[in-house]
C-alpha cells in the first residue's frame, strides 16, 4: 500500500458542479480521466475530480483528440463519492474557445 492521500475536503454526493470550466487531464495512474478546474475566483481552488466512464466524457475525450491545443471545457454534472474521494459524472459539457491566456 502506498503512502497515504492527503485529506481533501469533500463535496457531499448528490450535490451538482455546475458551468465550471476545467481542463481534460490523465489520473495520476495514467488510466482514469479528471477534471483540472480553473479557479473560480475564490482563495481555494477545487482538487482535480475523477469523472465517471459515460458517453459524454467518450465526447469530451474525442473532443481532445481532435485539437492540437489546450482545450477547457464548461461542464455541469453530479458529484458522487467512493472511499474518500470525489468523482462526477459528467451530464453536460461544451467546448469552449480557444483563447491566450
Amino acid at each position: 500500500m502506498g503512502p497515504a492521500a492527503p485529506t481533501l475536503p469533500l463535496i457531499r454526493e448528490g450535490s451538482y458542479i455546475l458551468n465550471r470550466v476545467g481542463r481534460l487531464t490523465r489520473a495520476k495512474d495514467g488510466q482514469q480521466r479528471e477534471l483540472t478546474f480553473d479557479a473560480d475566483g475564490s482563495a481555494l481552488q477545487d482538487p482535480p475530480m475523477l469523472l465517471l466512464p459515460n458517453l459524454e466524457l467518450m465526447k469530451m475525450e474525442t473532443t481532445l483528440g481532435l485539437e492540437e491545443r489546450d482545450v477547457r471545457f464548461r461542464v455541469t454534472g453530479m458529484v458522487t463519492e467512493f472511499k474518500g474521494r470525489n468523482y462526477l459524472l459528467v451530464e453536460k459539457s461544451v467546448k469552449l474557445a480557444n483563447t491566450a491566456q
